[in-house]
């Protein structure tokens, strides 16, 4: 896990997190398709038990591994380091730099409420 610098919150990349995100995405593609953990696993050369654990959250995929899934489903794998996100009572979503000791920050946080 990264920590941020100090002076820029207590946020921090959670590995489980991200590999959960990983997995309800590998999951939704999957069962878009109707595509069996065998056939992907086939089709990815990958053990079906590894589709399995992906799809699990129990593994996080490596860079390599994401290109793969990405381009099996015909996706563009995109990266993003996000700034600092708001989730506003309309739920409109913006990002900015700043850190919790902005005294002009006034807004709730969506991490605030668990909705990630």
């Amino acid at each position: 896990m990264t920590q941020l610098p100090q002076g820029h919150g207590s946020h921090r990349n959670d590995s489980r997190a991200l590999a959960a995100e990983c997995a309800r995405k590998l999951l939704e593609l999957r069962s878009r398709t109707g595509e069996t953990q065998k056939h992907l696993a086939e089709r990815l050369q990958m053990t079906e038990s590894m589709i399995s654990r992906l799809e699990r959250g129990d593994h996080v995929p490596s860079l390599r591994t994401l290109c793969r899934i990405a381009d099996a489903f015909g996706r563009h794998l995109e990266i993003l380091f996000h700034e600092h996100e708001h989730v506003h009572a309309d739920g409109t979503r913006h990002t900015h730099p700043h850190t919790h000791r902005d005294p002009a920050h006034r807004h709730r946080h969506a991490a605030d409420e668990d909705i990630r």
